[in-house]
């Protein structure tokens, strides 16, 4: 459903926003139907939509979300039905993915490596964004089912931070896990640019920075938080994040991921994280860049 007095559609110009090969591998991502009324103002005092991920077998994770949400005021949640790897036929799976090999269908040998329910995780991103896109919607934030506001949450702080997206500022987390210190200071007094994160519980994306991501997150090949960070160390002079400091939502630790696959060699696969985190950070210092203490 569209809201009443947004931006028009924009869906049609798929194709020369993505160029053709990746409009062709976004239709294979499925479409979500979400209820949205057009009311998105929230009693915090900020007018903007909230979507939370969250699967329709687990009504337990969405009462829980909206009533920690609803305590913060954040109080019109919108529930996006998230996609479950396992119940997407496998052509369709094989169509978007680089190579096969970047599927595991058992133990994933890698952090990047996607399993079925990591796909699932990363369409239910995708699908969101296309129906933001769809919508109209000038900016949105999402939430996945496990977020909950930290103990430093603060409703003045959370309104500036919401004020800060823009058409420069185009993608902000006000809660994420940084990894070895790759963000700096760039981004002001309550930003901190940002390079390579874990976990995407909780971020304010515009329509640009939907183009901007799907045109190189197509075809799938890792988990969304190590392709988007990928995107935003390739294409840091085209797009930049931004996440709140400190942070306003962190994940429930004690809510099972609903995407964990435990890995077929933890040693191995955090020597190899290590290394690309590390070559990342020699690079970027290069640059001059004032990275955090890893």
């Amino acid at each position: 459903m569209r809201a009443a007095g947004l931006l028009s559609p924009v869906a049609e110009d798929s194709t020369v926003r993505l160029g053709a090969a990746a409009d062709a591998l976004l239709r294979h991502v499925p479409r979500m139907e979400i209820d949205f009324d057009g009311d998105c103002a929230q009693a915090i005092g900020a007018d903007v939509p909230v979507v939370a991920i969250n699967l329709r077998h687990r009504p337990d994770r969405w009462q829980l979300l909206t009533r920690r949400m609803a305590a913060v005021g954040i109080d019109k949640l919108i529930r996006a039905p998230a996609i479950e790897g396992a119940r997407v036929p496998h052509g369709q799976i094989a169509a978007l993915l680089r190579s096969p090999a970047d599927l595991a269908e058992r133990a994933p040998p890698g952090h990047l490596t996607l399993t079925p329910p990591a796909v699932g995780c990363f369409l239910s991103h995708l699908a969101v964004w296309r129906w933001m896109l769809d919508t109209g919607l000038p900016r949105l934030l999402v939430l996945e089912d496990d977020a909950v506001p930290t103990a430093q949450f603060d409703a003045d702080r959370f309104r500036r931070v919401i004020g800060a997206l823009s058409n420069e500022v185009a993608l902000v987390f006000p809660g994420c896990l940084v990894m070895a210190g790759l963000a700096d200071r760039a981004g002001g007094a309550h930003l901190a640019r940002l390079y390579y994160f874990n976990g995407t519980f909780a971020y304010l994306i515009t329509p640009g920075a939907c183009w901007t991501l799907l045109r190189h997150l197509l075809p799938l090949h890792a988990h969304i938080d190590h392709q988007i960070s990928k995107v935003l160390i390739e294409q840091r002079h085209v797009l930049a994040a931004y996440c709140a400091e400190p942070s306003l939502f962190e994940p429930d630790w004690s809510l099972r991921s609903d995407c964990y696959v435990p890995l077929a060699d933890e040693r191995t696969a955090d020597r190899e994280l290590g290394e690309i985190i590390a070559s990342t950070r020699r690079m970027l210092l290069s640059e001059g860049r004032p990275l955090r203490e890893a």
